[in-house]
């Protein structure tokens, strides 16, 4: 069914994949369904796919890692991807010239060694989740010791309109707006209390290679639970007006998130002081740099020196006291309590 598009577009991008270009190897695939995609990556060089498990394997000087999927009903897939990255690479999803129907809603947990992973221009949280429309061209950039868990639940609009009734989910005013803009991708921070134990236990069962009828419930059930409680969630919470976000604005970001980065050993910089070097105000550098992160610029600091700190005992073993010391700590119980917030165990348990 899909072999004559497969091979059209291997003839016409085989050449780009992994392909080195501005710091990443390049991994472009086709995304107009859920099956074409599944496809795409089955003819990926460097993969293996085992047709009896649904799953495409990895194991290269690029990544490591398994995509697993299903087919839960007409217009309704999961998709789940544990992955490491060894290399710097970039995913594109590409279109052919046939038609596209299908919406991608995402979740995402992730860990970074020093920064975000970017989807189209905009840094994702490290923990929430991501909504495109049919269509969408999305261009990921994944770092060098990324690794995660990544799921997809893809529906078609007909699925969508049937299941999911907008005037039904209380307010939704700004999602509404979202799908009537002409933004295409929306990230939000994990605002789904219990999502990572109900994708926890659909991996679990995928990995049993339970694909029988009870299986395919189980799973079916679950995703259903989860697309439900993502709309429950964004009809309920507080979330911040669409921010539009023009191509000076992503830079200014980007400059701000670049001195933070650089500062993890020397000190927050301060809103204030940066601001003042970047030629805006406060107000807006928050402003912008909430909606592209999905935090504050001190938590994503703090985020990212968690981080940092738990790299430097592994390779090392440290004392407390001296970790902290290097982090700007005096008081060394505060950075246990900074570290323990993020990783949820003490230093002295590394």
């Amino acid at each position: 069914m899909y072999k004559l598009r497969i091979n059209r577009w291997l003839i016409r991008f085989k050449k780009n994949i992994f392909t080195y270009r501005n710091g990443y190897f390049d991994l472009p695939y086709i995304s107009n369904s859920p099956a074409i995609m599944v496809e795409s990556f089955k003819h990926t060089p460097f993969t293996k796919y085992l047709p009896e498990r649904k799953e495409i394997h990895t194991a290269n000087i690029f990544t490591q890692g398994v995509m697993r999927y299903c087919e839960l009903e007409v217009g309704l897939w999961i998709i789940i991807t544990e992955m490491e990255f060894k290399k710097n690479v970039s995913t594109h999803a590409l279109f052919d010239k046939e038609p596209t129907d299908y919406h991608f809603l995402s979740h995402f947990i992730y860990n970074s060694p020093v920064r975000g992973i970017g989807i189209n221009g905009i840094a994702i949280p490290t923990h929430g989740w991501g909504f495109s429309k049919p269509g969408t061209e999305i261009k990921a950039y994944f770092n060098k010791g990324d690794q995660g868990v990544f799921t997809n639940f893809a529906f078609s609009t007909n699925w969508f309109e049937r299941n999911i009734p907008m005037h039904k989910q209380g307010d939704l005013h700004n999602f509404m707006s979202f799908l009537e803009s002409k933004e295409t991708y929306k990230t939000w921070d994990n605002i789904v209390p219990g999502a990572d134990t109900l994708i926890d236990q659909i991996l679990e069962i995928l990995k049993n290679q339970n694909h029988g009828h009870s299986g395919i419930i189980q799973v079916k059930l679950l995703c259903l639970q989860l697309i439900s409680q993502f709309f429950t969630s964004i009809a309920t919470a507080h979330i911040q007006p669409l921010v539009k976000l023009h191509e000076q604005d992503s830079g200014l970001v980007a400059r701000a998130e670049k001195a933070l980065v650089d500062s993890l050993l020397s000190g927050f910089p301060g809103v204030v002081e940066l601001a003042a070097v970047l030629h805006t105000s406060p107000t807006k550098l928050q402003l912008l740099f909430k909606a592209i992160y999905g935090n504050s610029m001190y938590q994503y600091y703090q985020e990212k020196q968690m981080v940092l700190a738990l790299q430097m005992l592994k390779a090392e073993p440290k004392s407390t006291k001296d970790i902290a010391s290097i982090f700007g700590y005096k008081n060394p119980s505060k950075f246990s309590v900074a570290f323990k917030k993020y990783h949820h165990f003490l230093p002295s348990q590394v």
